[in-house]
């Protein structure tokens, strides 16, 4: 095939740079250049570290039998049961309520607890270092995992691959080229391993603007990584002009981005597949209604089991049938849906709290739904032989972002329920558009950038058309974006100070009210005051 000058330019820099970084924009063919990498030097012993399951199982095929294709995580869990007496038959994701009732601690200092032991097991740091009781139950926690005291997590097997490996207590092979991708979504320890492991020439690639996951820790490796030379993929192979345009806007207006993603497909309005991107589960459960009531196929591309389980045991919470409770036990240690309803803001577990909310809305429907999901989600895995696919023109697919990576269609609904622009804004402290571009270098909490993250990659999942439902498209469609945001940022701030005023006055008012009924409780029903 005919390389373009970008992938020309990276081909020649493996032969002479040990550290190569790739700034691939969404579509620009990424995937493709790291393959004929591996197709021009053939004759090197190759590892591809894919970061998940689902992109190493594409690329599998894909390579050539010089590559070894893994997922970092993949690479850990081998080396750790062939190298150590640790059992990792089962892998536990465990929640505040857990870590209180193990270490007899409250929920603020489990919620500690957690996030230290997490902050661990992400980071490159030899030991827990504090004497704090949160502390000091991380390092528990992270003990009792290596004494199979606790039941090990994702997270500790990873951490404990990297400590392994840096301090080269464990074997490895030697390989010419290494390449890393989705390098952006990189958390510490990963890339730690990354480093340690032996190879020649290192290949870092990826989408800063894609950084979704930092809420598991991640670090934005292109950013913080020095290399020997900075390459980019701008070229978009997926999408038209139209496309690239808000695309471009976002990343300029709210991202800072210099380079402008290039465009060479032609414009072409026959719509063959059609995806709906949503932010959360939540919003794809109240699709699926829509489409059942409208009698249209559609096909969730995550196991509708996982959509729905968190939403289906909630019901199961909520209608006193904790027995069929089994993958969210916590569950069963709440004694309300108001205890659970506080649990879940006091953590912050978003999840939990959408999963009540629909629990709620539709009852026992839900189960209907999910029925019929997987009798969808089943025909499309078995569409070779059922004829399904000849319907695909029917079919609305349905993703949230953090699936959706990866994956395109020829029309693409973005939902409503992204994060306002605006709001994300004000959350970040920051009065005006013009602020938060000045001071945006110096801002802290990545998860508020990784909001604008995830719209982006919503939209550059499209390749010929948008059907704009979210009203963040109101902003990058307006010829004075900076004056819609401000003017929307400044109603945020006077609704923000309303609600607290409102706030304010009902404490005064229940203030008011218990010193009545105090001194009403004083007074005897002569008029006296009553002795206390």
């Amino acid at each position: 095939m005919n390389t373009t000058p970008q992938q020309q330019a990276i081909l020649e820099a493996v032969q002479n740079h040990r550290n190569i970084k790739i700034n691939a924009f969404a579509g620009t063919g990424k995937t493709t250049t790291l393959k004929l990498i591996a197709q021009t030097y053939k004759t090197k012993k190759i590892l591809y570290l894919a970061f998940n399951s689902a992109i190493k199982n594409e690329a599998t095929g894909l390579f050539p039998s010089n590559t070894s294709v893994k997922t970092t995580h993949g690479l850990a869990f081998t080396a750790i049961k062939k190298h150590t007496n640790l059992t990792l038959d089962t892998l536990v994701n465990y929640r505040a309520i857990d870590i209180s009732k193990e270490f007899e601690i409250s929920y603020d200092q489990a919620i500690g607890t957690l996030k230290i032991f997490e902050n661990f097991c992400n980071n490159t740091k030899n030991e827990i270092a504090k004497d704090d009781i949160e502390h000091k139950s991380a390092k528990r926690m992270f003990d009792y995992m290596l004494i199979g005291k606790m039941q090990p997590t994702h997270g500790f097997y990873l951490k404990y691959y990297y400590l392994l490996l840096a301090s080269r207590q464990i074997s490895q092979f030697d390989y010419d080229i290494i390449m890393l991708d989705e390098a952006q979504d990189t958390n510490e320890v990963t890339l730690g391993i990354f480093e340690a492991l032996s190879g020649k020439t290192k290949i870092f690639v990826g989408d800063k603007h894609q950084q979704i996951y930092s809420f598991r820790g991640s670090k934005n490796a292109l950013d913080k990584i020095k290399c020997d030379i900075t390459l980019y993929l701008s070229v978009s192979f997926r999408f038209n002009n139209a496309i690239a345009h808000y695309a471009n806007r976002l990343l300029r207006e709210f991202k800072n981005e210099t380079v402008a993603i290039e465009t060479i497909k032609e414009s072409d309005t026959t719509i063959t597949t059609n995806g709906y991107i949503s932010r959360t589960n939540a919003q794809l459960i109240a699709t699926i209604s829509n489409r059942i009531n409208e009698r249209k196929p559609f096909v969730t591309v995550r196991d509708p089991k996982e959509i729905f389980n968190l939403t289906i045991e909630v019901y199961y919470f909520l209608n006193n049938e904790k027995q069929n409770i089994v993958r969210n036990r916590f569950l069963k240690d709440f004694g309300s849906e108001e205890e659970l309803a506080e649990y879940a803001k006091e953590v912050e577990d978003y999840e939990l709290k959408s999963a009540l909310k629909v629990a709620k809305e539709y009852n026992e429907k839900i189960f209907g739904f999910q029925e019929i999901a997987i009798k969808f989600y089943e025909a499309w895995k078995n569409r070779a032989n059922n004829g399904f696919a000849e319907r695909t023109p029917e079919i609305l697919f349905l993703t949230t972002t953090h699936t959706a990576k990866g994956l395109e269609w020829d029309s693409v609904t973005v939902a409503d329920d992204f994060a306002d622009f605006a709001d994300l804004l004000v959350d970040f402290g920051c009065d005006t558009l013009q602020k938060f571009t000045k001071e945006q270098h110096f801002l802290p909490n990545q998860e508020l950038f990784d909001e604008f993250n995830l719209f982006y990659v919503a939209i550059t999942r499209a390749k010929k058309t948008l059907i704009k439902e979210s009203e963040n498209f109101h902003y990058l469609m307006s010829t004075k974006l900076d004056t819609l945001i401000n003017e929307r940022i400044k109603d945020s701030k006077t609704n923000i100070e309303t609600i607290k005023s409102v706030k304010k006055v009902k404490a005064t008012k229940v203030s008011q009210e218990e010193k009545q009924n105090k001194h009403s409780k004083l007074v005897k029903t002569d008029g006296t005051i009553a002795k206390i």
